[in-house]
C-alpha cells in the first residue's frame, strides 16, 4: 500500500525528533529503507519547490528532524555515499515525474551532497542538537565495488577506442544515475561512462545527476574541424596543435603551410556522414586549416614545445572503462613553450584524482620544461590521475589525465584476433601479472568469440580500479548512403533493398593480412555468384578494405537469401547476410513473452520495444533466442499494445533510440496485447497511460502538458496501433488551450524540432500571439530543448536585433538581451541577416524546380548522392545546409504529399494566400514567389508546389501572431490541410516556421521606420 509523501514525512518527523539526534555510528538495517524513501520524498519536494519558484530551504525547515537523519545515514561509512545515494534518489522521483527532471527558471542546480550537509547543520541547530557532518577521511577514490566517483568533472569529447566514434565522457560509474544531454535541441538521456555523439553537432548541454549544468562547444562550423591528441583527448582549437602525430575529424582536404602533412585516411566515426578522420604527421608544419573552413580560419601548430605526455611506457592490452590509455611506466609531462616566451613566467602543475578537489601533489616548471608530476606522490601509483596546468594567478587552465598501473604487465596469446571462419572472433588469452602491492583480480583472461573486452580490479590495498582487457581485433562495418553503420564482430544482416541505397561493407584487418587482396564473394547455395575486389584508396590504413556492396543488387534478386565471405589468409570467413524478405513476418504473445512468427534472421537478434499507451518511456532492448522468443519482465505483459522493431546484432547501449518508423518491414506491431490499468500512484504518467486505453480522462495542467506533446507529435503511429482514437486531437487542442505554457512545456517532452513543428500547427499553437515576454529567464532553458517553442515564445524581441534606430537594445532588461543571444546560435547567420534587413540570401534554397524535376528522374542511389553533402556540417536552421536537408527530406516523400497537392482547395487556399501577401506585404510576397516552382508540365507535378505552400501557410500564422485579424482566419481555414502537409514535411515545416518569423520580424521593423 502507497504511502502519501506528505504523510511519511511527518510521521518520521515527529517519531525522529523523539528519537534525538542521530549517532555518529551506524544504525539498524531496519532503518535503511525508510530513510532511503524519506530522501526520496525530500527531493521531490525540493525540486517541486524549486519548480513552483520557491526557497528550497522550505523543504528543510518544514521537516528538519528527517533531514539530519536523512544525511546521517547517507554519510556513514558503510552507506554507499551520500553523493550516490542523493543521486539514485533524484533519478527514481525523475523517473516517476520526468516534468520535474528539467527546471523552468534559470534558478540555481538541485541541491548537491554539500549542500544536504549544510542544510542537515542549519536544522540539527533549529532543533537544538550538537550534530556535526561526519568528516571523510579518503583522499583518493573508492573502491569500484562500493561507490563511483563524484560527478563533478565536466564532460569533455574525446576519440573512442578504435577511432570508431566520437564519445563525451560523462562522470560517473557504470551504475551512477543518468545524465540528461540535449544536443543542438534534440533530449538524450546517456548513463556513464560516456555518450557516442550520433553525428556533427555545434553545442551541447548536459545535467549531471545532481542537477549542474555543463555546456560544451562541438563543432564549429567555420573551422569544420576536431583535433584530438594520440590518447583520444580532445586539443583545444584556441591552442596551438601538438607539432606531433595526432587524429583530425575534418570536411574537405587538408591544406597545410610549411612542411608537407604525411596524412593516413581511417574509417569514418559512427554518424559522421561526410566527414574525414586522419591520422597526421605536423612535423614541420606551420599552421593547418580545410578547404571547407571560413577565410582565414588557420590553425596554428605549435614552434616551440607544445604541452603533453613524452617517454614512459604505455600498456598494452589494458585501457580504462572510456577506453583511457594506460601507463605502466609513467610519462613525463613537457610544459608548452611558445617562440620568444619569457622563461620566467613559470607553469604550475598540480596533480589529483578525477572528481576529488585534494592536490596530491604540486610542482612548478619553466615554459618547454619537463618533468614528472608524480615525483612526491607516494607509490605505487595505480588508477587515474587529472593534471592542472595553469599559469599562477590565472585563470585559464588545462586539464590532461593519465591512468597509471605501476608494475603490471600483460602478454596475449596473439597480437591481433582475426575474424572466425563462422562468425565472431579468434579466441585469445591474456596473462597478466602484478608486483609490489598491486595486485590483479585475474592472473589470465580468456577472451571467447564473441568477447571483445572484459573488466579486471586492479588493487593497491587499500583502493581498487576497474579496467578493461582488449586485445585489438578486426570487424566488419555496413555503409548505407555514404553513412556509417556501427561495427560489428559479428556477420551483418543486410537487407537486399538496401543494396541500391549506394551501400559497401569495409573490413578492418591487420596490415599483414593483405600481403594478398582479400576478395569478397556472395555465395548463394554454396555456389559463387560475384566476386568483389576492395577498393584502391591510396591514403588509408592499410588494413581497411572497403568493398563496394552496389554491384550486388541485380545478383540477389532471385535469391532469398546469400552470404558475404571474405577469402583472407587461407580462411573462408562469413562476413555478412544479404536478406530479400523480412526478418520476421509477425508477431504474437507466447506465455511470457513473444514470439516471432516466419523468423528469417540466422545470427543474433534484438528486439526493441515500444509501450504504444507509454510513448515517452525509453523502450526496452532485449535479446531475440534462437526459436524467435522474446521474453518479457513482468511489467511488459499487460503493457498493453507494443512496437517491436527488430535490429541484427546486440543492443547497441549508446544509441538513442528515437520513436520507429511503422512502415519499416522490420518493425512489427501487437496491438491485441493485455493491459492492466496501472493508476494506483495518481501520476500524470500513469493518468495519460489509462486515458490512452480507453479509461478515463486527459490529464490537464502544467504537470501533464509535455506528455500532451508527445501524443500529438505521434498520434498517428498511436491511433494506427490501438490507442485511443480521439487522442491526438483532444492532445492538440489541450495544448492550443495552454497557450504559453504549453511551449514552455515542450522542453520536457524530448521531441525534435521536427515532432513538434507538426504539433505546432495542429494547436494552433503556430499562430499564438504572444505579446510580450514576462518570463526571460523561464524561456531561456527552453532553447536547448525546444528551440523552435523558445523562438515563438521570444517573437516579441526579435526586432531588437534589426539594429533599427526605433529598437535600442540598450532598452531591453538584461535578462532579455540574454535570451536575444540564443536566437543566433539556433537560426545561424541567415536569420541574422534577414533580421537585420539585408534580405534572404538563401531564398531559392528548398524550392522545387526544375532541377528538382530533373532529380526525379533519376534513380535513387542518384539522388542521394546529390543531396548527401547536406547537413555535414551543423549549422543554424536557416543556413542554406540545414534547409537543403530539410528539402531532400520533403523530397523523399514527395509521392504521398503528392495526394494532399491535387486536391481541389489546395489551389484555392494557395491562392487565397498569394492574394493576401500581395495586398500591403511585399517582402513577405517577395519570399512567397521565391519558393514558387513555376510552370507545371501538368498535375502530376503538383508536389512542386509543397514548399511554398508550407512557406505561405507559415507567414500566414506569424501575421496572425501579430495581430493581424484577417490572417487569424485565414490561418483557421488553412490548418487542417496544412497539418497534413506538415505531418509528412516536418523538417520543412520547422524551418518555415522560423523563416517566416524573421521575414514578419523584418517587416515589422520596416513598418516602425
Amino acid at each position: 500500500m502507497l504511502v502519501d509523501p506528505a504523510q511519511l514525512l511527518d510521521d518520521c518527523e515527529r517519531a525522529w525528533r523523539e528519537a534525538g539526534e542521530p549517532s555518529s555510528v551506524g544504525g539498524e538495517d531496519s532503518v535503511a529503507p525508510r530513510t532511503t524513501l524519506v530522501l526520496q520524498a525530500l527531493i521531490a519536494y525540493v525540486l517541486l519547490a524549486e519548480r513552483a519558484g520557491l526557497e528550497r530551504d522550505v523543504v528543510f525547515t518544514r521537516w528538519p528532524a528527517c533531514t539530519v537523519h536523512g544525511v546521517t545515514l547517507g554519510s556513514q561509512g558503510d552507506a554507499p555515499g551520500l553523493a550516490r545515494t542523493l543521486s539514485e534518489a533524484r533519478a527514481r522521483v525523475v523517473e516517476a515525474r520526468p516534468e520535474l527532471g528539467r527546471r523552468r527558471a534559470a534558478s540555481g542546480p538541485p541541491t548537491t551532497d554539500a549542500d544536504w550537509m549544510a542544510a542537515a547543520q542549519e536544522a540539527a541547530r533549529s532543533l537544538g542538537w550538537a550534530w556535526c557532518p561526519p568528516t571523510t577521511t579518503a583522499v583518493g577514490p573508492p573502491p569500484p565495488d562500493l561507490a563511483p566517483w563524484h560527478a563533478t568533472n565536466p564532460p569533455e569529447l574525446r576519440l573512442g577506442p578504435g577511432a570508431s566514434s566520437v564519445l563525451l565522457t560523462l562522470s560517473g560509474g557504470p551504475d551512477a544515475a543518468t545524465w540528461q544531454l540535449a544536443a543542438d535541441g534534440e533530449s538524450f538521456t546517456a548513463s556513464p561512462p560516456h555518450w557516442v555523439l550520433p553525428g556533427p553537432v555545434r553545442r551541447v548541454e548536459t545535467t549531471d545527476p545532481a542537477g549542474t549544468t555543463h555546456a560544451l562547444a562541438a563543432v564549429d562550423p567555420d573551422t569544420v574541424l576536431l583535433a584530438f591528441a594520440a590518447d583520444g583527448h580532445r586539443i583545444p582549437l584556441d591552442e596551438p596543435l601538438p607539432a606531433t602525430e595526432i587524429h583530425l575529424l575534418h570536411v574537405g582536404t587538408l591544406e597545410t603551410e610549411g612542411a608537407q602533412a604525411a596524412v593516413v585516411e581511417l574509417p569514418t566515426p559512427y554518424g559522421w556522414s561526410g566527414w574525414t578522420l586522419s591520422q597526421v604527421s605536423l612535423a614541420g608544419v606551420t599552421r593547418l586549416r580545410t578547404s571547407e573552413a571560413a577565410r582565414g580560419r588557420w590553425l596554428e601548430v605549435a614552434v616551440g614545445r607544445s604541452l603533453g605526455w613524452e617517454g614512459g611506457a604505455p600498456l598494452p592490452w589494458l585501457t580504462g572503462e572510456d577506453g583511457v590509455p594506460m601507463w605502466h611506466r609513467r610519462p613525463a609531462l613537457r610544459l608548452r613553450r611558445r617562440p620568444r616566451e619569457p622563461e620566467t613566467q613559470h607553469w604550475q602543475v598540480e596533480v589529483r584524482r578525477p572528481g576529488h578537489e585534494a592536490i596530491l601533489a604540486c610542482r612548478t616548471g619553466a615554459p618547454g620544461a619537463l618533468l614528472d608530476p608524480w615525483e612526491h606522490v607516494p607509490g605505487p601509483l595505480l588508477g587515474p590521475y587529472e593534471i592542472l596546468v595553469h599559469r599562477p594567478g590565472q585563470r585559464g587552465r588545462r586539464r590532461l589525465t593519465a591512468f597509471l598501473a605501476e608494475g603490471v604487465e600483460a602478454t596475449p596469446s596473439a597480437e591481433w584476433r582475426l575474424l572466425a571462419p563462422q562468425g565472431g572472433l579468434v579466441p585469445t588469452r591474456l596473462d597478466l601479472r602484478a608486483g609490489g602491492s598491486v595486485t590483479v583480480s585475474r592472473s589470465a583472461v580468456e577472451f571467447a568469440p564473441y568477447e571483445i573486452t572484459r573488466d579486471l580490479v586492479l588493487r593497491d590495498g587499500a583502493h581498487g580500479f576497474r579496467v578493461q582487457a582488449l586485445v585489438p581485433y578486426s570487424e566488419v562495418r555496413l555503409e548505407l548512403d555514404g553513412s556509417p553503420l556501427p561495427w560489428s564482430i559479428r556477420p551483418l544482416d543486410i537487407d537486399a533493398a538496401d543494396l541500391a541505397r549506394d551501400s559497401a561493407l569495409t573490413v578492418r584487418l591487420p596490415e599483414q593480412a593483405v600481403a594478398v587482396t582479400p576478395e569478397l564473394v556472395l555465395v548463394a547455395e554454396g555456389t559463387t555468384l560475384v566476386s568483389l575486389q576492395p577498393e584502391r584508396r591510396v591514403r588509408t590504413r592499410k588494413g581497411d578494405l572497403r568493398y563496394s556492396l552496389a554491384a550486388l543488387t541485380d545478383t540477389v534478386r532471385g535469391c532469398a537469401k546469400a552470404e558475404l565471405r571474405l577469402l583472407v589468409a587461407g580462411q573462408d570467413v562469413h562476413v555478412g547476410t544479404v536478406r530479400a524478405q523480412p526478418i520476421a513476418e509477425d508477431v504474437v504473445p507466447d506465455g511470457t513473452g513473444l514470439l516471432l512468427r516466419g523468423l528469417r534472421h540466422p545470427g543474433e537478434l534484438t528486439a526493441r520495444l515500444y509501450q504504444v499507451l507509454a510513448p515517452w518511456r525509453q523502450p526496452l532492448s532485449v535479446p531475440v533466442d534462437d526459436s524467435g522468443r522474446i521474453p518479457l519482465p513482468a511489467a511488459w505483459r499487460s503493457a498493453g499494445p507494443l512496437v517491436v522493431s527488430l535490429h541484427a546484432g546486440t543492443h547497441t547501449a549508446d544509441a538513442a533510440p528515437s520513436w520507429p518508423h511503422l512502415r519499416d518491414r522490420d518493425t512489427l506491431v501487437l496491438r491485441r496485447s493485455p493491459w492492466t490499468s496501472s493508476v494506483v500512484d495518481g501520476t500524470v504518467a500513469a493518468r495519460t497511460t489509462e486515458y490512452l486505453g480507453g479509461c478515463g480522462t486527459l490529464p490537464h495542467g502544467t504537470d501533464a502538458v509535455p506528455y500532451q506533446w508527445i501524443v500529438a507529435a505521434r498520434g498517428r503511429d498511436l491511433q494506427a496501433c490501438g490507442a485511443k482514437e480521439s487522442a491526438p486531437a483532444e492532445c492538440l487542442q489541450a495544448l492550443g488551450e495552454a497557450g504559453p505554457d504549453a511551449l514552455l512545456g515542450a522542453a520536457d517532452s524530448s521531441l525534435r524540432s521536427g515532432e513538434l513543428a507538426a504539433a505546432l500547427v495542429g494547436s494552433g499553437l503556430a499562430a499564438l500571439r504572444i505579446r510580450e515576454v514576462t518570463d526571460p529567464a523561464g524561456v531561456r532553458p527552453v532553447w536547448r530543448r525546444a528551440p523552435l517553442c523558445a523562438l515563438l515564445l521570444t517573437a516579441p524581441l526579435l526586432p531588437y536585433l534589426s539594429d533599427d534606430p526605433a529598437y535600442g537594445i540598450d532598452e531591453l532588461y538584461p535578462e532579455e538581451k540574454e535570451l536575444l543571444d540564443e536566437v543566433g546560435q539556433f537560426l545561424g547567420r541567415v536569420g541574422t541577416a534577414i533580421l537585420s534587413g539585408q534580405g534572404d540570401p538563401s531564398r531559392t534554397v528548398g524550392r522545387f524546380d526544375a532541377h528538382a524535376r530533373a532529380l526525379n528522374e533519376l534513380p535513387e542511389i542518384q539522388q542521394q548522392a546529390m543531396w548527401r553533402t547536406a547537413s555535414v556540417v551543423p549549422r543554424g536552421l536557416l543556413d542554406t545546409d540545414t534547409r537543403a536537408a530539410a528539402a531532400w527530406q520533403t523530397f523523399r516523400d514527395r509521392r504521398t504529399l503528392q495526394y494532399y497537392a491535387v486536391r481541389e482547395e489546395w489551389e484555392e487556399w494557395l491562392t487565397a494566400v498569394e492574394n493576401f501577401l500581395d495586398d500591403g506585404h511585399p517582402l513577405l510576397d517577395t519570399a512567397f514567389r521565391h519558393r514558387g516552382p513555376g510552370s507545371l508540365r501538368g498535375p502530376e507535378e503538383a508536389w512542386m508546389r509543397v514548399p511554398q505552400f508550407s512557406l505561405g501557410c507559415a507567414l500566414i500564422a506569424r501575421l496572425a501572431a501579430v495581430g493581424d485579424p484577417r490572417a487569424v482566419g485565414l490561418e483557421r481555414g488553412l490548418r487542417p490541410l496544412w497539418t497534413s502537409v506538415a505531418a509528412h514535411a516536418p523538417d520543412l515545416t520547422a524551418v518555415d516556421l522560423a523563416l517566416a518569423e524573421c521575414l514578419v520580424a523584418a517587416e515589422t521593423v520596416q513598418a516602425t521606420g
